[in-house]
């Protein structure tokens, strides 16, 4: 089975690579084969020397000639194809990397849904791929390579068994140098599955200590010699399992280079003493002795071809299993629905629970919720309770493991999930610093308003980033970011003013989510905030718009229609500000601990 499977993968990778090299460029790809006929030529030059030295033994002056002539022309016409197949391979290659580019960033880009960043083995799955970036490209390169040199390993067998059939003894004693090739394919893969994982948290904990974002705290906390110890550590993680690699593989090929040597030793004992007793010719003594060291190399090429092999169907495989993976992915979210216009009833939430993938505990359990046409709701609880998990189930970013979401009796999972996201609005507290002009920036909130002013300083006035836009030197068309000729740098407040402004684009979404909106803010940008929201909800309510507030500053929900306690993933309390303060609960306490802060 293990076979089968493996004949099928590399049967895949092959047409793969075969197929995208033919239709990004059908010529180019024929012309790749010249270098394959040059080198079936090039092994013909020990079967030319030992006619020319047959024929200077034998003073034969015209057999000299010839073989001389057919010698020389050899070297130029398989030159001239050599030269000829390798322009039409490095053109090919940069044509068929950039399509493999293109296709990794056009699945992982279309995927609807967010689960699968959160999945360990999915992200190991793209380090592999990241730390072997353009080796798709060069994967067609390797499979010319390998046409390349089982062409030469076809002539020269060939070759050694018209001299003295003895030679094929020789051929074999290369055998447990192929049959290496398999094990040592193997011990890589698992060399690069045991990299994988140290190799993201190093790759992580060097960006920590070399970006400027987080600069001030390594630098303030002391944390640079903690960092350099744990990258250290996980670097030897990453790099132990390469340098175990190349010990073994060292260790192989002294074994299989003192096999082969012993046998060729004793065959070329064996064929001087027939030769000196006239039982072989000059030529064929002169033919096979040019051909021990093609024929050592015919071991390593079958070893090199087998290796290479292997990876180029790792290689493809790992794209082909993304191909796979994002197909299941998109085919388990088959919905095709149409969201209403105008919701009538609202969201419902069913024991809706979601966990993450690789995790034992779920982030949320056993949610339900009716969030009513119109209304608006505040989500709020202690870091971890849930609520950004929620408004990522809400959004359809994330799929429930259980329950269902449903909006006027319809289930979301039936609902095609872009023509959903394209009725929501809102602003996330991991917001993108999105480094256009400020006015693209923040019209790309609503994609066929991009370039309407009037509307990008109406979202400006109601995500209260009017401030923003009197601070920059050029208004709408200032660069932002200093990176760029003439960008300039915002805070933090402005970079979040920009994406609160982002998220009001859009006229009456179906739902507004509003996620940690004030986190960057101060107190006064946040009150005049609120104020703008609040202008927003009761028009959200004439519209059906649900507003969804998300938020750990209690003072900002009291004029929700309801709130929500999230606490480890569930539903404690729900109700008015009023209603729970007077219940004294959960809700009550988180409330009145915040504000003895304020006192």
């Amino acid at each position: 089975m293990g076979v089968l499977t493996g004949v099928r993968n590399l049967s895949r990778a092959l047409r793969l690579l075969v197929s995208t090299s033919v239709r990004v460029a059908p010529w180019q790809a024929l012309l790749c084969l010249g270098e394959t006929g040059g080198v079936i030529l090039g092994l013909l030059q020990p079967l030319y020397l030992a006619w020319f030295v047959a024929g200077a033994a034998g003073h034969d002056t015209q057999q000299m000639a010839l073989a001389a002539g057919a010698f020389v022309a050899q070297i130029g016409l398989g030159r001239a194809l050599v030269w000829l197949g390798m322009n039409a391979r490095f053109g090919q290659l940069e044509r068929v990397g950039y399509e493999f580019d293109a296709r990794i960033a056009e699945l992982t880009s279309s995927v609807p849904t967010i689960d699968h960043l959160h999945d360990p083995h999915y992200l190991d799955q793209l380090q592999i791929m990241r730390e072997e970036r353009g080796s798709l490209g060069l994967a067609l390169n390797t499979l010319l390579n390998n046409l390349n040199g089982l062409a030469g390993v076809v002539g020269v067998v060939a070759l050694a068994a018209t001299a003295d059939p003895r030679m094929l003894l020789v051929a074999v004693a290369g055998v447990p140098g192929v049959l290496a090739g398999p094990l040592l394919a193997r011990w890589q893969g698992r060399a690069e599955a045991a990299g994988a994982e140290p190799g993201r948290l190093a790759a992580h904990l060097l960006q920590v200590g070399t970006s400027p974002a987080g600069g001030g705290e390594v630098r303030v906390f002391g944390l640079a010699d903690p960092l350099r110890g744990r990258l250290a550590a996980a670097a030897h993680a990453w790099w132990k399992p390469k340098v175990g690699l190349a010990v073994r593989e060292s260790v192989v090929n002294v074994a299989v280079q003192v096999i082969f040597f012993g046998v060729a030793g004793a065959v070329l004992a064996w064929l001087v003493r027939d030769a000196v007793a006239g039982a072989v010719t000059v030529a064929a003594l002169t033919l096979a002795l040019l051909l021990i060291g093609r024929l050592q190399g015919v071991s390593g090429t079958l070893r090199d071809i087998i290796h290479n092999v292997a990876a180029m169907s790792r290689t493809a495989g790992r794209f082909l299993w993304l191909v796979d993976e994002t197909a299941r992915i998109r085919a388990a979210q088959h919905g095709t629905g149409t969201p209403p216009d105008v919701p009538a009833h609202g969201l419902v939430l069913d024991r809706v629970g979601y966990r993450y993938p690789g995790h034992d505990t779920p982030a949320l359990e056993e949610v339900s919720l009716v969030l009513p046409a119109g209304g608006v709701v505040a989500l709020v609880g202690e870091n971890g309770a849930g609520k950004s998990t929620l408004v990522n189930l809400i959004s359809g970013m994330l799929r429930p493991t259980t329950g269902t979401i449903g909006i006027d009796g319809h289930d979301l999972a039936g609902i095609d999930p872009v023509a959903w996201r394209s009725r929501l609005a809102g602003a996330f507290q991991d917001h993108a610093r999105l480094e256009f002009t400020l006015g693209r920036s923040v019209g790309i909130g609503d994609l066929a308003k991009r370039d309407d002013e009037a509307a990008i300083r109406r979202a400006l006035h109601e995500g209260a980033a009017e401030a923003v836009l009197t601070s920059v030197p050029h208004g709408l068309q200032t660069q932002l970011g200093v990176t760029w000729p003439d960008g300039v740098d915002l805070s933090g407040g402005q970079w979040q003013r920009l994406a609160i402004a982002r998220g009001m684009m859009r006229l009456m979404p179906l739902v507004r989510v509003l996620d940690e909106p004030t986190a960057a803010l101060d107190a006064a940008t946040e009150h005049e905030l609120f104020d703008q929201y609040t202008r927003a909800a009761r028009s959200g309510r004439d519209t059906g718009t649900i507003t969804i507030l998300v938020t750990h500053r209690f003072s900002t929900v009291a004029a929700a229609d309801q709130v929500v306690v999230l606490d480890h993933g569930r539903v404690v309390e729900q109700g008015t500000h009023a209603e729970l303060i007077n219940r004294g609960g959960h809700y009550s306490d988180l409330y009145e601990l915040q504000a003895r802060g304020y006192r």
